[in-house]
């Protein structure tokens, strides 16, 4: 079953409980939390039901309802333990096009029930499908403990602001900001607090502010998407995506990073791969740009941190140049991730004492350039190499390395997609890169540590070729004399 998650209006007519047994009370309470009257058709039923029937929450009913009592149920419930009337009363339910829910039966429901966090007119509801009721339970757990018990009352409070703000703020930008800052703001704070009076008038002051202010410029958001896997975003940045206007993303992070956006976000690609280039870094300039002018709050989405090998720097320099405001979230680079991932330490006491980020092309015309780099003191520190982007110039640069005074039995890890369900390794060594068959396999995105540490990954994590060239490495000399 390919469950989707909705709140059904219980106000227009009872929804029903068939059963009159303690399965059925605890549905009949469940249903209770929102709707104003229950009714449960039974012949028979317990004291506790007796007990809601005689206040008024439940309606008794003759057991063994038709269709004229099942039509037109907001949903139904049917919990009498008796596998022939629970089968009836779905088979009736699903003719005439009522959701109908049988306890433990999921070959005979229409829908089933999730685990509710009731926070008054804030209701979370967790589902597994039926799949694993134990961990909705968990997840619910979870919540209770994160979500603030006074948060439906901040939730009636902004419903009462919803006509003033729509009449003071015509545009549905110019709201939807407001309550971004005003739910996050003090006014919520006070109102979560239990000040609702303090908390009112902070949203009055709030909404004057907004009314008044001259400033519907919009700005940009450089966010850093890490690797690629969403469970590394900062909380900042899904903060960043979860209020953009516009999103434009270099196709650098995994599908899941942008299922964080808003549903109404405009989501624009500017992925880039060698040798070709959808749109030039001037295009991506004037889209941020002409976005921002717009109002728009726009989020530039990259690949690991924006200030390493992101060219933030020339981003940051036009909007300020077109006085667009700007803001930096860093993101988990390839390197770090890839290090966490393999476990190795980057630099380790005794065997690298720097760390040395090179860029595996330059961004004028994708050339190995290295003039510029001192290799030959980098390999007598002796340091790591972090080079980004490497896949294409790995040959050329292994050449030049070994040229430079590095010993061509130098471990190098290979990894590509870090931190992606389709993320590649490859162990080898400076003479081992000029195997044309070495980096066979990796494609796209790729991250080239070279150095000592290489050889300090644990075990189990690389594949048996590659824990045999690691074996044949660490039986060599690292370092020519």
């Amino acid at each position: 079953m390919a469950g989707f998650p909705i709140f059904v209006e219980m106000g227009k007519r009872p929804p029903l409980v068939v059963g009159g047994g303690e399965l059925a009370l605890l549905k009949a309470r469940l249903l209770l939390k929102r709707a104003g009257v229950v009714d449960i058709a039974a012949d028979a039923v317990c004291a506790s039901l007796r007990e809601l029937a005689a206040s008024g929450r439940v309606q008794l009913l003759p057991g063994h309802p038709d269709e004229p009592i099942i039509r037109g149920r907001p949903l139904v419930i049917s919990a009498t333990a008796d596998s022939a009337e629970d089968t009836r009363v779905s088979r009736i339910a699903r003719a005439i096009g009522v959701p109908v829910n049988i306890p433990d039966r999921p070959e005979l429901s229409s829908f089933t029930l999730p685990a509710i966090v009731d926070r008054g007119t804030v209701t979370v509801a967790i589902g597994t499908e039926g799949a694993a009721p134990v961990l909705a339970t968990r997840l619910r757990a979870l919540l209770e403990a994160e979500l603030h018990p006074r948060l439906g009352r901040l939730a009636d409070i902004a419903r009462s602001y919803r006509e003033r703000v729509a009449a003071a703020l015509p545009s549905a930008r110019s709201r939807r900001r407001f309550w971004e800052r005003a739910l996050a703001g003090p006014a919520a704070n006070a109102i979560l607090r239990g000040n609702e009076k303090e908390g009112c008038e902070l949203m009055d002051t709030a909404l004057s502010e907004a009314r008044t202010s001259a400033d519907h410029s919009g700005h940009v958001v450089l966010v850093g998407a890490g690797p690629g896997a969403a469970d590394l975003l900062t909380v900042r940045a899904v903060r960043a995506l979860k209020s953009a206007d516009v999103i434009i993303h270099d196709g650098l992070m995994g599908e899941a990073v942008l299922d964080h956006a808003r549903r109404e976000a405009r989501i624009i690609s500017v992925a880039k791969a060698r040798g070709r280039h959808t749109r030039t870094q001037a295009e991506i300039n004037a889209l941020m740009i002409t976005f921002a002018r717009e109002g728009n709050t726009v989020v530039r989405l990259k690949g690991g941190d924006p200030s390493i090998f992101g060219r933030a720097g020339e981003e940051i320099d036009a909007l300020r140049a077109a006085e667009i405001p700007v803001e930096v979230i860093p993101g988990i680079t390839a390197a770090l991730a890839a290090a966490a991932t393999l476990q190795i330490p980057l630099t380790h006491r005794g065997i690298a004492r720097s760390l040395v980020f090179l860029s595996g092309h330059s961004a004028s015309n994708g050339t190995l350039e290295l003039d510029d780099v001192e290799l030959e003191a980098l390999a007598r520190m002796p340091a790591t190499l972090a080079v980004y982007m490497g896949l294409a110039t790995a040959r050329r640069l292994a050449k030049e390395l070994v040229r430079r005074g590095w010993s061509p039995a130098m471990p190098v890890l290979a990894i590509s997609h870090i931190s992606q369900d389709d993320e590649r390794r490859v162990l080898t060594s400076l003479d081992g890169i000029g195997d044309d068959q070495a980096l066979d396999g990796l494609s796209g995105p790729t991250l080239l540590i070279i150095g000592e540490v290489a050889s300090l990954n644990a075990s189990g994590l690389l594949n048996d070729h590659s824990r045999a060239a690691r074996q044949h490495q660490q039986e060599s000399c690292y370092h020519t004399a």
